[in-house]
């Protein structure tokens, strides 16, 4: 599901902005950034939004800022370890009778005689602000993605609908199944001209038998109609449910596809290819849902 939310918090000149996005995907997935001096506290965010999400590719990014404007990055210049190193490239030239002294060029490219120091807070100092600034996010994704919950649900509603519409149209048709093959065997072998076969024949009242075991699709129209109702209940459960109804539209189209499959109806077969375009498009949506 899509959404965006944005969270500030704010302690003395100190401002954290945290933003993040979600799109749509199957598993949970983050994208997080923070500055520098935060990237310890990148597992307190990944935990935050584990606990409240649980579908989609949220980016998440947190920005710091000084309200007053002052400079908190600044060189710092290693005094005794310049020193050191002065005095040893004095010592080697001499020893050497080198004419070179050591120059300012090359102390300044010695590792650790000149480090950048921040008088920025250390991420202890900032964690309170970042839960904040986050949980405010959070919060605006939330509500966002809530509103396009809502109206997924009426979308997944009506579809659910009109399958349940299709299976009473597909029941009266499942009576006279059995009557209807007996008709076109008999025709069959009136076309193959043996007509002598009698309609009680032992044969061909076996052959109407093993027929109407084949194409009886009661259980399956059961267990889709179970399947429709078990649908309500889960989009009742308050929770997140988006795994649960992809999981269910496989049991659905497994069970319309076996409906096709055992009718050799060609009513039955065109209601069959209706249902199943419908579920294809149910089945799209939940992607989408959490």
């Amino acid at each position: 599901m899509t959404g965006y939310g944005q969270g500030q918090a704010q302690s003395g000149s100190l401002k954290l902005t945290v933003e993040m996005n979600s799109v749509n995907r199957k598993q949970l997935e983050f994208a997080i950034s923070l500055p520098r001096e935060l990237e310890s506290l990148e597992g307190l965010v990944r935990s935050k939004l584990s606990q409240r999400l649980s579908r989609g590719r949220i980016q998440c990014r947190v920005r710091m800022s000084d309200l007053e404007g002052h400079d908190k990055i600044r060189p710092r210049i290693n005094q005794s370890l310049a020193n050191a190193c002065i005095q040893a490239l004095t010592t080697l030239a001499n020893e050497n009778q080198l004419a070179s002294q050591p120059s300012l060029e090359l102390l300044l490219r010695l590792p650790g005689v000149v480090s950048m120091e921040s008088d920025l807070p250390d991420p202890g100092a900032v964690e309170s602000l970042l839960n904040h600034a986050v949980d405010t996010a959070l919060d605006g994704l939330l509500k966002m993605r809530q509103t396009e919950g809502e109206l997924l649900l009426v979308d997944l509603r009506q579809r659910i609908k009109h399958i349940g519409e299709l299976v009473d149209k597909i029941r009266p048709l499942t009576s006279d199944l059995t009557q209807r093959h007996r008709e076109i065997l008999l025709k069959r072998l009136e076309e193959a001209g043996l007509e002598q076969i009698e309609p009680h024949d032992e044969r061909l009242l076996k052959e109407i038998v093993l027929h109407a075991d084949r194409c009886d699709i009661s259980e399956e129209i059961t267990r889709l109609e179970s399947h429709l109702v078990h649908f309500e209940k889960l989009i009742a459960s308050q929770q997140a449910v988006g795994r649960s109804l992809d999981f269910l539209s496989q049991e659905i189209f497994r069970e319309i596809n076996t409906i096709g499959s055992k009718a050799s109806n060609h009513e039955i077969a065109h209601l069959v290819v209706e249902m199943k375009t419908t579920l294809e498009k149910f089945r799209e949506q939940v992607q989408n849902l959490e």
